[in-house]
């Protein structure tokens, strides 16, 4: 459910101090805590705005906008996401021809918004075109504004192809805003193709995330050849809830927007949608074909949150993180031109094997010739021993499980991963190993972010592991290191290829995305576990997980990079031993690649995630809210 009553709340300090109270035998009357309630404490209507521009018409889009404000107030919204560029429309060829329709901020729309705002009391944010009052740079930009005034903008940073043609990068970092609803941060469109902002917002505590967005599609009828920008942003909103514990309230537009100068035109799926911290559906705007729709409001998808519910969550997420392992790849490096990156395209096969029941079939195993086969996790081991059993069983690097894992990738003249309780002294790690057909093992990791079951029985590793292969760059996780999205951005850093991962049973938390936003054949809605899907589109890289079959979930899979246009999402059928499929490593990309990704990049905004909590840099930048790291 979006809504629960504040008797069932539990997380952050609330939770805490009547915790001790009700311990201590006192029992306090709801208005005794009342006013001690923690920020983003109490119910609150939100809602995702269908806002449709009129191209072109700024000062007619702003008294749109005006009316489609006191709609959603009437509607007892307290705080509404509208869409991107909502005052220009977005279709432009450049500045020039977007120039009559900037605002500055404050500027006409925040003279009109305002005082609706005032006095229904509203919080909204939305996207404008903003011209700087000193500079003139034009940014895409997010505008947070409540009763008492305008609380705080966000310049985007993640510019996508078009961005880059009428907007300057954003200079304004990733904020987070107090407001009486709860703290907010603000993100727009294509800056949801980068894990990192989103994570920024959660570290400096954001408890909801407003996503403001035109995701366009490629028109019916186009030929496959032209079609590479059909990416439908709207389609990646999940992996920022799910990875960072956070409310996201994201909107989109619908409709055809057509330039009248140029004769191009835009298509708008719609599919604006509001996700819980635990990264599941709560509303979603209807996903409709293409239709000339008139200008204005065009529906509002509202539901009850707590937004101090994402406390707990985004923390234990946060916990997760292991800063010192990050430092300095994730902030440092930039690699326009990278050495270390696969140049040569190669074709490979590479398959995920699917065991049910309890047993291991690591006997049985073998990759078929130069194919790369992944199995489930402690592949040497029966399914779902207690973690002592799995302790006292653990071996030394080159013991039996090594020894017969190089065997059987001999035997299929082959690549086999696996991975196994490894003993080093005193301490047991969850290790990965990867053979080859030589019948030797190419390398090992150590699992660097062990999940809850993990860390009964081991030790977390210190290093991530890529091993160049002829069949490409392999680097080695586990299901576990998953649900941590810096791992992902290390290994998409080190310019991994495939990322091999031994998975255990089907996790619960599934792919939730809209299958009418896909263009592939067979989305992956519903069947195919979200962590690893979501790694391989974060990271552009080809992933295989290795699993088990429980019922009729699977965590065997193989995951693409671009899984919304281009790449397949793969899951084992039920009765296969391993699903299989024939692809090229670099992937080439459609809209986007690896490549394209990481010279994207604003590193320069990216030092907090390499900063250990307690440092003080870090508590000044999280305090302060917005700006970037400021250290002497």
């Amino acid at each position: 459910m979006a809504t629960r009553s504040l008797r069932r709340f539990a997380a952050g300090s609330l939770g805490l101090l009547l915790s001790g109270l009700l311990n201590s035998g006192v029992m306090l009357p709801a208005r005794a805590y009342e006013g001690r309630l923690p920020v983003g404490g109490r119910p609150v209507k939100v809602a995702a705005v269908d806002f449709i521009p009129a191209w072109g018409d700024r000062d007619g889009n702003i008294r749109r906008l005006v009316e489609a404000a006191e709609r959603v107030a009437a509607e007892g919204v307290q705080y509404a996401v509208f869409p991107e560029t909502a005052i220009s429309g977005y279709d432009f060829a450049d500045p020039a021809q977007l120039a009559p329709f900037v605002d500055t901020i404050p500027g006409r729309a925040t003279d009109a918004l305002l005082p609706v705002l005032k006095r229904t009391g509203l919080i909204m944010s939305v996207g404008i075109a903003e011209k700087d009052a000193y500079t003139g740079i034009f940014y895409n930009t997010a505008l947070l504004l409540g009763p008492d005034g305008i609380i705080g903008k966000y310049r985007k940073n993640g510019l996508n192809g078009q961005d880059v043609q009428l907007f300057g990068p954003g200079d304004t970092d990733v904020g987070v805003f107090d407001t009486p609803i709860g703290r907010i941060a603000l993100i727009i469109c294509y800056d949801d193709t980068y894990w990192q902002y989103d994570r920024l917002a959660a570290l400096r505590g954001a408890q909801i995330i407003g996503w403001h967005s035109v995701s366009d599609r490629v028109m019916p009828g186009t030929p496959p050849a032209a079609a590479k920008a059909n990416h439908s942003t709207v389609a990646s909103v999940q992996h920022m809830s799910a990875l960072n514990g956070v409310w996201v309230i994201g909107a989109t537009r619908s409709g055809i927007e057509r330039n009248p100068i140029n004769g191009s035109q835009l298509y708008y799926n719609g599919g604006s949608s509001i996700w819980s911290p635990q990264g599941r559906k709560l509303v979603q705007a209807p996903v409709v074909p293409p239709q000339v729709l008139p200008p204005g409001l065009n529906g509002i998808f509202a539901t009850t949150i707590i937004p101090a519910e994402a406390d707990a969550v985004r923390e234990q997420r946060l916990a997760a993180r292991r800063p010192a392992l990050y430092n300095p790849l994730l902030a440092l490096r930039r690699a326009p031109v990278d050495t270390t990156a696969t140049a040569t395209p190669r074709p490979v096969q590479l398959a995920a094997a699917q065991w049910t029941g309890e047993a291991s079939r690591l006997g049985s195993s073998q990759p078929q010739a130069k194919e790369l086969l992944v199995l489930p996790e402690l592949s040497a081991l029966p399914r779902g021993l207690p973690a002592a059993e799995i302790s006292r069983r653990a071996e030394r690097q080159g013991g039996s499980f090594e020894q017969l894992l190089a065997q059987r990738a001999k035997a299929g003249n082959g690549y086999l991963v696996g991975s196994y309780p490894e003993r080093e002294g005193s301490r047991v790690f969850h290790t990965v190993a990867l053979a080859g057909p030589a019948g030797t093992i190419l390398g090992r990791y150590r699992a660097t972010h062990l999940s809850a079951a993990e860390r009964a029985w081991a030790s977390a590793g210190d290093a991530p592991t890529v091993v160049s292969t002829p069949l490409g760059r392999i680097g080695l996780a586990t299901a576990g290191d998953l649900a941590v999205t810096e791992l992902t951005g290390l290994y998409q850093t080190l310019r991994t290829d495939v990322l091999a991962v031994p998975s255990g049973d089907p996790s619960p938390l599934k792919v939730e995305i809209d299958r009418k936003l896909y263009a592939v054949s067979d989305p992956p809605t519903g069947r195919a576990d979200l962590h690893p899907y979501l790694a391989a589109k974060l990271g552009q890289f080809w992933l295989v997980s290795g699993g088990r079959r429980m019922g009729d979930s699977t965590a065997a899979g193989i995951f693409g990079p671009e899984p919304v246009v281009h790449t397949p999402t793969l899951t084992a059928a039920a009765g296969a031993d391993a699903v299989r499929y024939r692809t090229v490593v670099p992937a080439a990309g459609t809209w986007i690649n690896q490549q394209q990704l990481i010279d994207g990049q604003r590193n320069d905004l990216f030092k907090p995630l390499v900063l250990d909590p307690g440092n003080s840099c870090f508590r000044s930048w999280k305090v302060a809210g917005h700006g970037t790291v400021a250290c002497p």
